[in-house]
């Protein structure tokens, strides 16, 4: 007798369109576009997902696996909002899933494009910049960091794979999906910085003052290069100051992520001893809008 709870799913293989078209986001080339259809595995990223609004298509889901009512429930309220529904073998839900134990539910999302518009501007907003990053994984792996410290958003800038790369979501634990974060071109963003009055921290091995005094007051941007190449002259240019991380080993510098997360978490730090702190929502541009300076040409036309 059929669970009147359970979810009616449709039989799929392989060879379903569906699952073909989720595999085929999964191999996305690597410069893909940077918003559009997203590969979402797991209970929670699904979870994340649903809470933030993002469009669900499909869902993916096998009962050998998943046997919870958490699960039932993702899968239902999905399915409500207009997913369509698949009952796959493990087999196939290992392949969606694409890692060790999946947990029994995959998805097939539309990411919404974000711009610019949606970061908040206050006095006390922080953002990072990516520039010329290569592995999505560490870009992901920053996005969380940046949602972790309060940050209003993130900026990409010239990197090498589309932001809807399933590794941004996995490695962000879902907060690629409630943030913003925006691709942009290098010149666009420096106009959006200049405008929005922030004061921009590069960071770089040859810094002229440590990362630990540096003047983090005012709406921030902190900019960090590719672990390969670093920051290019114009970034650091523009910047207001240039902090280095003291590298005691054999190494050169942090990872990129690493770096970040550590810029940020000295924000708040620097923010704990300041008698005039923001409270968490004035840090991600929730009050106290600053005057713009004049209005640039374009927010996001590419360099």
């Amino acid at each position: 007798m059929l669970d009147p709870h359970r979810p009616v799913l449709t039989p799929a293989g392989i060879r379903h369109p569906r699952v073909q078209e989720f595999l085929a986001v999964k191999r996305r080339p690597s410069g893909g576009v940077p918003t559009g259809p997203v590969a979402l595995a797991g209970m929670w990223m699904i979870g994340q997902a649903l809470a933030a609004g993002v469009k669900l298509q499909a869902v993916f889901v096998c009962p050998a696996l998943m046997d919870t009512a958490e699960g039932l429930a993702l899968t239902s309220a999905a399915m409500s909002m207009g997913a369509d529904g698949y009952e796959v073998s493990q087999r196939v839900l290992s392949r969606l899933a694409g890692r060790d134990r999946p947990d029994g539910i995959t998805a097939l999302g539309e990411v919404p494009r974000r711009t610019l518009g949606d970061i908040r501007i206050g006095s006390r907003t922080r953002v990072v910049i990516a520039d010329g990053w290569d592995l999505p994984g560490n870009l992901g792996t920053l996005i969380r960091c940046a949602d972790g410290a309060g940050a209003s958003g993130v900026l990409v800038v010239e990197q090498g794979f589309g932001l809807s790369h399933p590794l941004v979501f996995r490695a962000s634990m879902g907060a690629a999906l409630t943030m913003p974060v925006v691709a942009v071109g290098r010149a666009a963003a420096r106009r959006w910085l200049h405008h929005h009055a922030f004061r921009i921290v590069a960071a770089d091995p040859a810094g002229s003052c440590s990362y630990r005094d540096v003047n983090y007051r005012g709406p921030l941007a902190i900019v960090i290069g590719s672990e390969r190449r670093g920051l290019g002259p114009d970034w650091l240019a523009a910047a207001d100051s240039i902090a280095a991380i003291p590298m005691l080993g054999s190494c050169d510098s942090l990872n990129a992520a690493v770096a970040g997360a550590l810029l940020l978490y000295e924000v708040l730090a620097h923010d704990s001893h300041n008698p005039d702190r923001a409270d968490p929502e004035s840090a991600r541009g929730g009050r106290q809008p600053v005057q713009p300076r004049s209005e640039p040409n374009s927010e996001e036309s590419p360099t």
